[in-house]
């Protein structure tokens, strides 16, 4: 299936390639990352996450593998707080980490890859994701850009939040449904802020909850935006653009108006498509 790349969305400027490659990869990640890249093969992404002791998410992202290589894409102003991140840990490692020089592209439509899988060529990869999306990474990837805002409206409509560095360590997986999307791997070994993570999940019920929110008028909303139920606090903001955007919720309101910014706001609920867990390399 041939690809309308004169419909091609310029994201690289909100999201970026972070490289860590070596013999030890795979040990240093598998040591720090919600997701299970022991068995992730170089066929498929997978979601992921990086999280503090607390449980915190540092950043997510997007996760995929050539060998020893591992290529994460996340927010561009993530990448570097990641990096660094993760360095703490490097030093015991024969890893490099490294900002990758490769640009991302995305498409509002289907290639010929079922959702989770990756296609690697010489200088490019390309991706799809489970609501019908392409991702392209590559050193130049041709054709006419269009505005970010159609990519960021697809995540809203996917239920896909992404941390920002307002919103670092504010949330664990659970809290932006991270973990339903297929981010979290909850058979594997320790990492970094597992014990959190695993004794959330096994309580039951996260007492967050991700939810659609929209309003009348398109307005700048900032991420952390307080949702408000009368003069109680109910949410934040995680991710917005034009009208829309997605909350967590602490918790369901019963009746009365909700409000964003004085304005009165509709709640809904988000429409989630997980991928599968990883396959054996």
């Amino acid at each position: 299936m041939s690809l309308n790349e004169s419909a091609m969305i310029e994201i690289n400027k909100s999201m970026a390639l972070l490289e860590i490659s070596g013999p030890d990869s795979e040990r240093l990640l598998q040591g720090q990352l919600t997701c299970d890249v022991a068995r992730l093969d170089d066929q498929h992404w997978i979601p992921g996450a990086c999280c503090t002791a607390k449980g915190r998410m540092v950043a997510n992202f997007v996760i995929a593998r050539q060998g020893t290589r591992f290529l994460l894409r996340l927010p561009t102003a993530q990448a570097e707080a990641l990096r660094q991140h993760l360095s703490r840990y490097a030093v015991f490692y024969k890893v490099s980490l490294s900002a990758s020089s490769w640009l991302v592209r995305g498409l509002l439509e289907s290639s010929d890859l079922e959702a989770g899988q990756i296609c690697w060529q010489e200088n490019s990869a390309r991706l799809q994701w489970p609501d019908g999306r392409t991702e392209l990474w590559g050193e130049t990837v041709e054709g006419i850009t269009l505005e970010t805002e159609a990519w960021q409206l697809a995540d809203i409509a996917a239920g896909v939040v992404w941390v920002e560095t307002a919103s670092r360590e504010s949330w664990i997986p659970q809290h932006i449904h991270w973990d339903i999307l297929g981010g979290v791997n909850f058979r594997k070994g320790c990492y970094t802020g597992q014990e959190v993570v695993a004794r959330v999940q096994y309580l039951g019920k996260s007492k967050r909850q991700l939810a659609t929110i929209q309003l009348a008028d398109a307005c700048h909303v900032d991420v952390l935006t307080p949702v408000m139920l009368g003069e109680k606090t109910i949410g934040e903001v995680a991710s917005w653009c034009g009208n829309q955007g997605l909350v967590v919720l602490s918790q369901e309101p019963e009746s009365g108006n909700v409000t964003l910014l004085g304005q009165t706001a509709t709640l809904g609920n988000c429409s989630l498509a997980a991928l599968d867990q990883p396959r054996s390399h």
